[in-house]
């Protein structure tokens, strides 16, 4: 008999917001509140290309 099991692997990505501001810090701010808040759209941020994660590598539990 044969299975079939998932498994997974976490891909990330980082990028960049750019935002006016006074200081690093209130730039900092400004981000992390439109984070909080939901309005960071992921069209505002200038993505890199997705890497992934070491040690992810996974089994969902999902076996068929």
């Amino acid at each position: 008999m044969k299975f079939k099991v998932t498994v997974e692997k976490t891909l990330y990505c980082s990028g960049v917001v750019e935002v006016d501001a006074r200081n690093s810090d209130e730039a900092f701010k400004k981000v992390s509140k439109l984070i909080q808040s939901g309005k960071l759209q992921t069209t505002m941020v200038n993505w890199d290309d997705p890497e992934y994660q070491d040690g992810t590598f996974q089994t969902t539990g999902d076996i068929y």
